[in-house]
C-alpha cells in the first residue's frame, strides 16, 4: 500500500508536473506567437502606412510640381504672348505711322511742285501776253522772280529758280 500511494502521489506529481511543463509551454508559445504576430501587424502596418504617406507625399509633390510647372509655362507664354502682339502692335503702328508720314510728305512735295510749275507757267504766260500786247521793259526772269518770290536767273542751261536766296 504504501507503494501505491507513493506511486500514485510520484503519478500525480509527475502529471502535475508535465501539466504544468505543457500549460507553461502552451501559455509562453501563445505568448511568443502573439507578440511575434502583433509585432509583425504593427511593422507592417507601420511599413504600408509610411509607405502611403510617402505615395501620398510624392503624389502631392509630384501634382504640386506639376501645377507649378503648368502655371510658369501658361505666365511664360502668355507673357511671350502679349509682348509678341504688342511687338507687332507696335510695330504695325510705326510703319503705319512712316508709310503715312511719307506720302504725306511726298504728296505735300508733288503739291508744292506742281504749284510752282504752274506758278513758273503762269508767269511765263503771263510775260508772252504782256510782250504781245504790250511793250512792257521787264525779262522773263525778273517776271518768275516778282511772281515766284525766289531768285531767278539766266544761266547756259536756261532759266534757274533757286530755291534759297543767294546774295
Amino acid at each position: 500500500m504504501y507503494y501505491t500511494i507513493l506511486y500514485n502521489t510520484i503519478l500525480y506529481y509527475t502529471i502535475l508536473y508535465y501539466t504544468i511543463l505543457y500549460y507553461t509551454i502552451l501559455f509562453y508559445t501563445i505568448l511568443y506567437y502573439t507578440i511575434l504576430y502583433y509585432t509583425i501587424l504593427y511593422y507592417t502596418i507601420l511599413y504600408y502606412t509610411i509607405l502611403h504617406c510617402s505615395i501620398l507625399y510624392y503624389t502631392i509633390l509630384h501634382y504640386t510640381m506639376l501645377y507649378y510647372i503648368v502655371l510658369y509655362c501658361t505666365i511664360l507664354y502668355y507673357t511671350i504672348l502679349y509682348y509678341t502682339i504688342l511687338y507687332y502692335t507696335v510695330l504695325y503702328y510705326t510703319v503705319l505711322y512712316c508709310t503715312i508720314l511719307y506720302y504725306t510728305i511726298l504728296f505735300y512735295t508733288i503739291l508744292y511742285y506742281t504749284a510752282l510749275h504752274y506758278a513758273v507757267l503762269y508767269c511765263t504766260i503771263l510775260y508772252y501776253t504782256i510782250l504781245c500786247y504790250k511793250k512792257v521793259k521787264c525779262t522773263l526772269v525778273q517776271a518768275l522772280r516778282l511772281c515766284t518770290g525766289r531768285t531767278a536767273h539766266r544761266g547756259s542751261r536756261g532759266i534757274a529758280l533757286l530755291f534759297h536766296d543767294q546774295n
